[in-house]
């Protein structure tokens, strides 16, 4: 993000809903409505207890992962019809009263093979699946756990999944930061074959109660903090060590010359979210991953073989805002950081920056925040992403839909090339939805015109009215939103002499201000021109409108606080979004 106000301006310029229960409403975000209403349950207000993985099948249902109940779910779309699919509770070995903490999500991921209907009708489940044991550190309780990747075979004929072969299994788990996403690349890879990506993050080491854990995420040779690349079939013609593990994976195993391990990059901490992409008309395709940052720097990354993306020596940019100085230490896993910059400039052949970072505070902003608690910290909690390549939602192609445990539904447009996001054609480079909402994941209907949101049933968010420190209960807990896009406002049309003027020429001053305001527009600006003060409520305290280049407000019955002035013509088209400070 360019800065936190990019993120608080988006945040004021939405309707945020504040009902525990929804039946149906509209809402619009950025001049465009859309409806809300609840996919499940379809009627009650019980949701289900952690759902994890939503996913839109090729068979018109949603495959929906319950994390701490151990069931899949099909929900139909658009009747809402629900069935249970399957339950995975006897194939752990323990139960609340064994394990706790509970690991972090369960049963997580799942993926469909993209042959599911012509002769491949499988489908790929992650879990939890064993206990190893649990104990007391400096930080509290904690756990460690074993977590496996699993085959089933779907039955049409019966609705049914059966077992068919674990994928992998014995890989690390933890209470804190299992991760558990899995995608599948949509095309077959240059060896002829589809397969699997699976992100497994750091176990939490060195942080809360795994403060005494040592982190592996920079060692090729543990899957901690890695994601990892998998066959989705065993290749038979291989050792049975070697037949879910694709040869040309880029990390050896052992001294057999051709043998690999599961590894495809490494350096993550938490990345919860996966997914494939194309913005060359399925051409080609690039994996997004989203992964939280520890007191900030939340990142969204594009994975590449053989790469490193920096935990725990770096968090975010190479900007050493984690940087320890004489006498005031900062921390990244629990471990004082030598110097971020210092990491990057000696690893550097193989280190990737972040394609974006959320809230990419300095220093001293950094540590201050850090020394107040979880809410306070400059971050969202990405806990995952969806690619948004469909053309039925106007201006969404292509963007990069982001869930946040913290605050809502995040957009973020990205330019033609896929690498990097379009700060341009928008006011903000970030976009928000549903402000208050402790959100698990989001999948779009393959019409595009659809959205379908579930919502996390741990406490909390930092609700729709803030930016950063309360700590409230999210609404819906469990629930699957279904948000149908309705229609775009109309907007401006007139006619311009000239090239259009840009935000920066629209000036607010004095700012801090006290009593008057004085608003400026370019000249030749369209007029009438319209100003509107919002509060930290998202609400409107001020407006007015002008048909001349310069004209006062009076902000005399104002509040002083950090207020968003928008400024756009009369008809909804936006000009320009400042920060205005009120005394």
């Amino acid at each position: 993000m360019k800065n936190s106000l990019a993120f608080f301006s988006s945040l004021l310029m939405c309707l945020c809903l504040s009902s525990d229960t929804i039946g149906q409403m509209t809402e619009t975000w950025y001049d465009q409505s859309f409806k809300i209403d609840t996919l499940y349950p379809a009627s009650g207000s019980t949701g289900m207890t952690s759902p994890w993985e939503v996913v839109y099948g090729p068979d018109d249902s949603l495959w929906v992962t319950e994390s701490h109940n151990y069931m899949i779910w099909k929900i139909h779309p658009g009747d809402k019809g629900v069935r249970l699919l399957l339950d995975l509770n006897s194939q752990k070995d323990f139960t609340a009263a064994t394990a706790n903490p509970w690991p972090q999500g369960g049963l997580m991921g799942l993926a469909i093979h993209p042959q599911f209907t012509s002769g491949k009708p499988w489908v790929y489940i992650a879990y939890v699946y064993h206990l190893i044991g649990c104990g007391t550190s400096s930080g509290g309780n904690y756990c460690s756990y074993n977590t496996k990747i699993a085959r089933y075979k779907y039955h049409f004929s019966s609705g049914t999944l059966t077992y068919m072969d674990d994928v992998i299994s014995g890989l690390d788990g933890s209470n804190d930061h299992n991760s558990g996403r899995i995608r599948i690349s949509p095309l077959p890879e240059s060896d002829g074959n589809y397969h699997l990506y699976y992100t497994i993050g750091d176990m939490g080491a060195g942080n809360l109660s795994n403060v005494d854990r040592p982190n592996h995420a920079q060692d090729t040779t543990i899957v901690e903090g890695k994601t990892l690349r998998l066959n989705t079939e065993p290749d038979l013609a291989m050792p049975a060590a070697q037949q879910w593990i694709p040869g040309d994976n880029p990390f050896p195993a052992g001294a057999a010359p051709d043998a690999k391990n599961a590894i495809y990059s490494f350096g993550h901490r938490n990345p919860q979210g996966l997914v494939f992409g194309s913005v060359n008309g399925g051409s080609s395709y690039l994996l997004y991953s989203s992964e939280h940052g520890d007191q900030s720097d939340d990142e969204v990354n594009i994975i590449l073989p053989h790469t490193n993306y920096g935990w725990p020596k770096v968090s975010g940019l190479c900007d050493d805002n984690y940087t320890s100085t004489t006498g005031d230490s900062m921390y990244l896993a629990g471990k004082s950081v030598i110097s971020e910059s210092g990491f990057c400039d000696t690893t550097r052949t193989m280190l990737q920056a972040p394609m974006f970072t959320f809230y990419n505070w300095g220093r001293n902003a950094t540590k201050a925040a850090g020394a107040m608690g979880n809410m306070h910290w400059p971050t969202i909690a990405p806990s995952s992403i969806a690619f948004y390549g469909q053309g039925a939602i106007p201006g969404w192609n292509y963007s990069l839909l982001i869930p946040s445990l913290k605050d809502g539904l995040f957009r973020l447009p990205l330019k033609a090339d896929g690498l990097s996001i379009d700060s341009n054609q928008i006011p903000t480079d970030t976009l928000h939805y549903l402000a208050g909402y402790r959100l698990r994941n989001v999948t779009i209907a393959p019409s595009g015109d659809t959205l379908f949101v579930a919502v996390d049933n741990s406490c909390c968010t930092i609700g729709p009215n803030s930016i950063i420190g309360k700590s409230v209960a999210s609404p819906n807990l469990g629930f699957i939103l279904r948000m149908v896009y309705l229609k775009t406002l109309s907007l401006d049309t007139t006619a311009r002499k000239g090239p259009p003027a840009t935000p920066q020429q629209y000036k607010i001053y004095p700012n801090p201000a006290r009593g008057i305001v004085h608003v400026q527009a370019p000249r030749g600006a369209p007029k009438p021109l319209l100003a509107r003060l919002y509060n930290v409520a998202g609400k409107t305290v001020l407006e007015s409108s002008s048909t001349f280049d310069e004209f006062p407000l009076d902000l005399s019955a104002l509040t002083p606080g950090l207020y968003i002035m928008r400024l756009m013509t009369v008809n909804g088209t936006e000009l320009s979004t400042q920060k205005l400070l009120v005394r």
